[in-house]
């Protein structure tokens, strides 16, 4: 069985821009893996950084089992990431052990720094998991072929600068809608958070918001619009169309302007 593996930086970033992809994916009978750099140490306003992490960790766990799937979290700690050795080497770790044919993970620019820094730990890590000679610091067998890769939407649909992303396609997820919901329902320690930080009142209907503009890039309901990186060593078809054929649709912003 293939696997697809989700690897954003803190739970609930992949309920929000990419479950609805995955669980069609599923549906389709690919293994479903969804991973976190970081365990969401700061996202709460009244508990504590390790009370904080086991309640994010544990419904990250709920979320994944909706698509039986697995969760695996890379051991970063929230709003201390960096793009250095060590988080290389636990990046790599987490993508030898899943062993994806594709990887979706956070676009190179978002509104937060350690989104970025993820993006850039997850597409070297899909790239060099495939090295021999690279220590990952555990005896894990280095995957034998580099996995395709995407970046799914900035958070609001935007860079640091207020622009659109240069997104290439979108998957009309309309018929997963109640699916992503209910991951994204497991992650429910963040209404209280995101109500104290970002003065979100709904979590839910914010996903539903960028979800129905995603889907308006595409003419559709609902959607999910990605990246795919086409740099080189890495596959350049888009698999994706392959798999879910007329439900991945371009987007009029393909040749939209954004320095990520």
């Amino acid at each position: 069985m293939e696997r697809v593996l989700a690897f954003g930086c803190h739970p609930d970033d992949i309920e929000f821009m990419a479950a609805g992809t995955l669980a069609l994916l599923a549906e389709r009978g690919y293994e479903i893996h969804l991973a976190t750099m970081a365990g969401g140490e700061v996202g709460s306003p009244t508990l504590n950084s390790q009370q904080i992490r086991a309640q994010r960790l544990k419904e990250a766990e709920r979320s994944a089992r909706i698509l039986r799937g697995y969760y695996h979290f890379a051991g970063g700690f929230d709003l201390e990431l960096e793009y250095n050795n060590h988080y290389r080497k636990i990046a790599v770790r987490v993508i030898r052990e899943v062993n994806p044919q594709i990887v979706l993970t956070c676009p190179p620019m978002d509104y937060l720094v350690d989104h970025e820094i993820t993006s850039q730990l997850v597409r070297n890590a899909a790239f060099i998991a495939s090295v021999p000679l690279f220590d990952c610091g555990v005896s894990i067998t280095p995957m034998g072929k580099i996995p395709y890769l995407y970046y799914w939407n900035a958070i609001e649909g935007k860079d640091i600068f207020g622009r659109p992303l240069p997104l290439q396609f979108g998957v009309d997820i309309s018929s997963m809608m109640i699916t992503k919901e209910k991951m994204l329902r497991c992650h429910e320690s963040q209404a209280e958070w995101l109500k104290y930080i970002t003065k979100w009142d709904a979590y839910t209907e914010k996903m539903k918001q960028a979800s129905k503009a995603d889907g308006q890039r595409i003419g559709r309901q609902y959607g999910e619009c990605f990246i795919q990186h086409l740099g080189s060593g890495h596959p350049q078809d888009n698999i994706l169309k392959t798999i879910l054929g007329d439900l991945v649709v371009e987007t009029n912003a393909s040749s939209a302007s954004c320095g990520i």
